[in-house]
C-alpha cells in the first residue's frame, strides 16, 4: 500500500505541476472495493490550490505481483486501459461530434488527468464520479429495472460506437483490434488455473446434495473452455467492456431518469 501511494504521490507532482496548482495541499485516502477489485490499489484524491477550483480525483494503482503478471496477462490488461483513456475516448467523441449525436445519446467517460506507464506501477487518475453523484449497486444483490436497463442501454452505446469505428476509420480499427484481442486464458488454461477451477467446483458442490450433482458436474466441466469461446467475436469484431459487472458501475438519478457510467 504505502508504495502504491508513493508512485501515486509521484505522478500527483507531475500532473499538478503541469496544471500549476502551486501552492496546493493534497490528501490522499486509500478505499477498498471489499473484494471487488484485485488489479488496482484504489484512491480517493482531493487538491486544493488558492484561486483554483479544487480537484476531485479518483487513481488505480497496478498492484498484481510479477507472478501473476504474465498469467493475467496484465501487460495488455493496463495498456489497454490506457488505450481508452488516451485515444478510443477521442475517436469516439470525434464520431459523435461529426453524426451530431443529441448529449442525452452520448457515451460519458471520466475525465482523465494523467498516467503512469511504468510496469509493476501503472497509474490512472481520473475524476471522482463519487463527487458528481455517482453511486455504486451492492454487488452482491441482484439490479433492480432501473439499474440493469440503464446498463443494457449505454452498453448497446458503447457497442455502437465500435461498429461506427469500424464504418469510419475500417484500416485503422482493423489495426487496433489485433492489439485489443481478449488475450485472458486464450492459451488455455495452465496447471495452476486448473487447480484453482477444480476447487472452484468442489465448494459449488459442497453446497448441492449428492442426488443432483451430476448435473451440475456436466455443466460445470462443459463451460470451462467457454473463457476463450465466449470472448472470440462471432462476425465483425466489436470492441466491448470486458468486465462489465455491478462492481465497475456507477448510478446517479437525475430529472427522474437514471444515469449511468
Amino acid at each position: 500500500m504505502a508504495d502504491a501511494e508513493q508512485t501515486l504521490r509521484k505522478l500527483l507532482d507531475k500532473i499538478l505541476d503541469e496544471r500549476n496548482y502551486k501552492p496546493r495541499e493534497t490528501k490522499i485516502k486509500a478505499i477498498t472495493s471489499d473484494g471487488a477489485n484485485f488489479t488496482s490499489v484504489l484512491f480517493v484524491v482531493n487538491v486544493s490550490s488558492p484561486n483554483r477550483e479544487d480537484l476531485k480525483l479518483f487513481a488505480k494503482v497496478a498492484c498484481v505481483g510479477e507472478k501473476m503478471r504474465s498469467k493475467m496477462n496484465a501487460d495488455w490488461l493496463y495498456s489497454t486501459e490506457r488505450f481508452v483513456y488516451t485515444k478510443l475516448i477521442k475517436i469516439y467523441k470525434d464520431i459523435e461530434n461529426e453524426m451530431n449525436v443529441p448529449d442525452e445519446h452520448r457515451f460519458i467517460f471520466p475525465k482523465l488527468y494523467g498516467y503512469s506507464a511504468e510496469t509493476g506501477g501503472e497509474t490512472v487518475v481520473m475524476e471522482n464520479l463519487v463527487e458528481s453523484g455517482y453511486e455504486s449497486f451492492n454487488r452482491l444483490k441482484s439490479l433492480d429495472w432501473p439499474q440493469a436497463s440503464a446498463s443494457v442501454e449505454n452498453l448497446a452505446k458503447f457497442h455502437a460506437l465500435s461498429f461506427a469505428f469500424t464504418k469510419h476509420y475500417p484500416e485503422e480499427f482493423d489495426k487496433l483490434i489485433v492489439d485489443l484481442k481478449y488475450r485472458i486464458t486464450s492459451d488455455g488454461l495452465d496447471e495452476e488455473t486448473k487447480e484453482i477451477w477444480k476447487k472452484m467446483v468442489e465448494n459449488s458442490l459442497a453446497a448441492i446434495e449428492k442426488d443432483f450433482q451430476g448435473p451440475v458436474i456436466k455443466v460445470l466441466e462443459d463451460c470451462k473452455d467457454n473463457w476463450t469461446k465466449y470472448n472470440a467475436p462471432i462476425g465483425q469484431p466489436v470492441i466491448v467492456h470486458g468486465d462489465y459487472r455491478q462492481s465497475n458501475l456507477l448510478f446517479r438519478k437525475q430529472v427522474r431518469k437514471l444515469n449511468h457510467r
